[in-house]
């Protein structure tokens, strides 16, 4: 097979990790191209909620989550500001904040331990009664007694975001391939070449950014695809364009709901160590739609939209995977988990002045595959 002219980089994976990190080698002078066995921005991208949300989303107990997620968030506005001029157009980016309520006695009182570990960290919340929450939220259930408001949380549409980051690459003149089917980069002569269904490319250096499949990671790196594992998430998307539930995201325990500019109305999200199994099932969708309802009665009005699933990639700390492997020319970014849209952008920053400027930061050295197999590349 005839491969291509040589690229400096080859990205595998056409999800929000892979687009945000094509975008950001390419603004270094990179000439890039990536390439997604199926469609660009399908997956967990797909099904996720979109938020941004490092206080309510990451748990008190991961210290690098939270941190990250900050610093992650505070890149996100010229970020958008940016991506939406390259690419012309709007990417649903909202800042109105998260309500996380509690619908009975005993969420409430696991939500107000959570609060108090939050103001011992100095986080900005607040915490809201029944009534305030009901000012802002009008349809939440007359049962919820109080809960936490965070204003510093956001949210994006993820599908927009996708697209946008597609257009843009176009604009930077990146190698734009999907539909290639599974590919398979190896390394000859110290080029790596990189096959799939009528593709063939020729690239200086490859990143793996395949999300929780992992295909080629595992072929290439066997010891360090055993820390990577999916976890499965089941996502209902109802239609709230005639009546109108809720603006901001609002969260509980056991589900969260985020409305989008478009009038759907995300309900997420299951959390299932089942491996592939892409089945929709019957008692997950029950359970989200159950929380949802105790959350909010009248969403028992809404049309469902439609039901998705993807598969979050997580590692076995549950840290992300950035930067150089052992291998020559071979970099990963991959495993951000439940934060893949937050994370993602703000990452491929960092991962691109790593692998071209030579820069280096406290997060490169964090989430260094070199973690889990000692190492050197």
């Amino acid at each position: 097979m005839t491969h291509t002219a040589l690229y400096d980089w080859c990205v595998i994976g056409g999800g929000i990790a892979g687009l945000a990190a094509a975008r950001a080698l390419a603004q270094r002078g990179q000439r890039v191209a990536i390439a997604e066995q199926g469609k660009f921005g399908n997956g967990a991208t797909a099904a996720a909620g979109g938020m941004l949300a490092p206080l309510v989303e990451a748990r008190t107990a991961e210290p690098h989550t939270l941190h990250f997620g900050f610093e992650a968030l505070r890149f996100y506005p010229e970020f958008i500001r940016q991506l939406e001029a390259e690419a012309e157009m709007e990417v649903g980016y909202r800042t109105d904040g998260t309500l996380v309520v509690g619908v009975d006695r005993d969420q409430t009182e696991q939500l107000r331990h959570l609060f108090a570990e939050q103001q011992r960290l100095q986080l900005p919340v607040e915490w809201l009664s029944g009534y305030e929450l009901r000012e802002l939220e009008p349809y939440l259930s007359p049962t919820i007694a109080g809960g936490i408001r965070s204003g510093y949380d956001h949210q994006v549409d993820n599908q927009l975001l996708a697209e946008a980051l597609r257009r843009a690459l176009v604009r930077l003149d990146v190698g734009v391939m999907e539909g290639v089917g599974e590919l398979h980069p190896q390394r000859v002569d110290g080029i790596w070449k990189i096959e799939g269904d009528g593709a063939a490319l020729a690239a200086a250096n490859v990143l793996l950014a395949e999300g929780a499949s992992a295909r080629a990671l595992r072929r290439l790196l066997p010891e360090l695809g055993r820390h990577l594992r999916p976890v499965k998430g089941q996502v209902l998307r109802l239609d709230q364009r005639e009546l109108h539930l809720l603006d901001h995201v609002v969260r509980t325990p056991e589900v969260y709901l985020v409305p989008k500019s478009d009038g759907r109305l995300v309900v997420g999200a299951s959390a299932e160590e089942q491996g592939f199994d892409d089945r929709i099932t019957a008692g997950v969708m029950f359970e989200l739609l159950r929380a949802a309802w105790e959350c909010v009665p009248a969403i028992r009005e809404l049309p469902i939209l439609e039901t998705t699933v993807g598969f979050r990639p997580a590692t076995s700390d549950h840290l992300p995977l950035i930067g150089w492997t052992p291998i020559p020319g071979l970099a990963v970014a991959t495993g951000y988990y439940r934060h893949g849209i937050l994370f993602a952008p703000y990452a491929a920053q960092l991962l691109a002045a790593h692998v071209v400027e030579g820069s280096s930061s406290q997060w490169i050295q964090t989430f260094s595959p070199e973690r889990f197999h000692g190492l050197d590349r």
